[in-house]
């Protein structure tokens, strides 16, 4: 299995996703790393023929345009995805700027035949332990009742096939659970869903209820998806500052000591660095896209998701599924 990962065009040093390539490597011997960016600093960075180097010497800005990245096809993010495009690699991981990345892989990388639009979907944690799979969250600023329903078949295939949930719960996220509630595109939606006896629709979901478990794939549109996301992140950011700022003062102390083994675990539990990725659902190869902030426990996880996804050959069954709808 060969993988590309795009090394430049995010927040933080080059060192990091090459740190997480060379813990991945230890223990997964069956995996060749493309890494493509400036050759000088990879090499002076690795050992001799520890990985493969794809040069590359231009990089995708953060406030690129995607059409400004179309044009820079000397780009590591470019090179990357290309490397895909050739077969060269079975899959590729960037931390660049999503809005670049979605729109380049979708044009590169095409879509499966039968689906309408891309979708980007992460893994969000909840407090009992089992996550749930949030589609869209960033792709599609607007979506059709249909394109909510492809998205549930696709996640679908995902949580069965990577997370071994052998009927997961779907769920529309909607301001309330009555039928009535949402927009047009919900209540296509929930038609669609309703129909489908292959896939175990609950209804309409509210984004108060996500994070304690409410469902195993939370499906919306990108523009709902993204706001839902932020303001998850954000609540549990708030949160955990919050209780930082109580233990410092000096009458929580004796609390803070004998509830420190709770709060680490949940500080785990809620940690995203564990589960960085995102993949970009609905293409002919795959494609993972992780924080823009990443370090080497981000994109390791990262590469987790990658590896996952290309060895259960996740985008064969889409198309097989698509093939037969």
């Amino acid at each position: 299995m060969k993988l590309a990962i795009d090394v430049m065009g995010f927040e933080n040093d080059i060192i990091e996703p090459i740190k997480a390539c060379r813990k991945f490597k230890r223990q997964h011997q069956d995996v060749e790393f493309i890494l493509v960016g400036n050759k000088d600093k990879i090499q002076s960075l690795i050992k001799p023929n520890e990985f493969i180097i794809h040069p590359a010497n231009d990089v995708i800005k953060m406030d690129d345009n995607p059409m400004i990245a179309m044009r820079k096809t000397d780009s590591s993010m470019y090179q990357a995805i290309q490397l895909v495009q050739n077969n060269q690699a079975d899959g590729v991981l960037s931390a660049g700027s999503s809005s670049c990345y979605v729109p380049m892989s979708y044009l590169m990388l095409k879509l499966i035949d039968g689906i309408n639009k891309p979708a980007f979907m992460p893994y969000v944690p909840t407090n009992n332990g089992k996550g749930f799979m949030l589609i869209d969250c960033g792709a599609n600023k607007e979506c059709s009742g249909e394109d909510l329903y492809q998205f549930a078949i696709m996640a679908n295939i995902y949580c069965q096939t990577i997370r071994h949930i052998n009927k997961p719960t779907i769920g529309v996220i909607n301001i309330g659970t009555e039928a009535e509630k949402g927009l047009s595109h919900h209540h296509t939606a929930n038609e669609l869903l309703k129909k489908d006896q292959s896939l175990n629709y609950i209804g309409f979901v509210e984004p108060r209820y996500l994070l304690n478990g409410s469902v195993d794939i939370a499906v919306c549109d990108g523009y709902t998806g993204n706001i839902t996301l932020k303001a998850l992140e954000g609540g549990l950011s708030a949160l955990k500052d919050s209780l930082k700022k109580e233990y410092k003062k000096p009458w929580n102390w004796l609390g803070a000591i004998s509830s420190l083994f709770a709060i680490k675990a949940l500080s785990k539990t809620f940690d995203y660095r564990n589960n960085a990725g995102a993949i970009v659902l609905g293409l002919q190869k795959v494609a993972i896209k992780t924080h823009g902030n990443a370090d080497a426990q981000q994109f390791y996880s990262s590469i987790e998701m990658l590896y996952d996804v290309v060895k259960n050959k996740v985008v064969e069954q889409i198309k097989e599924s698509f093939n037969k709808h």
